[in-house]
Order: C-alpha cells, then structure tokens, then sequence
C-alpha cells in the first residue's frame, strides 16, 4: 500500500447499485460517472448485487446520503442527482 492508498479511501464515493442484469440501470450509473464534475476529487462503485435494487448513493466523512431511490434515467433526474452531490461536498469542504 503507497502512502496515496490511505489517503485515497477518504475520499467522497459515489456509490451506484443496479439490478442484476439490467444493463439499462448499469450503462445510466456510468453515464452519471462520466457526468460528475466537481473540483473535489471522489472514488465511484458501481456494483449489482442479487435482491439489490437501483439506488444511487453519496457516502462522505462516514455518513451515506441516499441521492437517487428509484430509477429514472432522465437527463433531468441525473442532474438532480449530480446536484444533489455538489451541494453534499461544498458543505463538506474540509
């Protein structure tokens, strides 16, 4: 582990979940991956897990934010979401 390993794994994650199989949910949690622009530097998952609905959450300081509970894969749905994380990390700014 180099000394970025540690200091990595505090960074803000963008977590997204989608249901096994549904490559709508997958291709729309990459797409928010690939949208997200904000001055901070942040990790991202995207996982699917068995029994795991479409969800899209912010985890930071230890704290998870749900951001997006049901899937809507509108431009205006993952702005919100995109949004709702920017205001997350500028109330965060450490």
């Amino acid at each position: 582990m180099g000394c970025n390993d540690a200091k990595e794994t505090n960074y803000p994650t963008l977590l997204c979940f989608f249901e096994t199989g549904n490559e709508e949910q997958k291709d729309y949690c990459i797409k928010i991956k690939d949208s997200f622009q904000h001055e901070r530097a942040i990790r991202f998952e995207i996982k699917s897990s068995p029994g795991v609905s479409f969800a899209v959450k912010f985890k930071i300081n230890g704290k998870i934010h749900d951001i997006q509970e049901s899937f809507d894969p509108s431009d205006f749905a993952m702005n919100q979401a995109l949004e709702k994380m920017y205001k997350i990390l500028d109330e965060n700014k450490k």
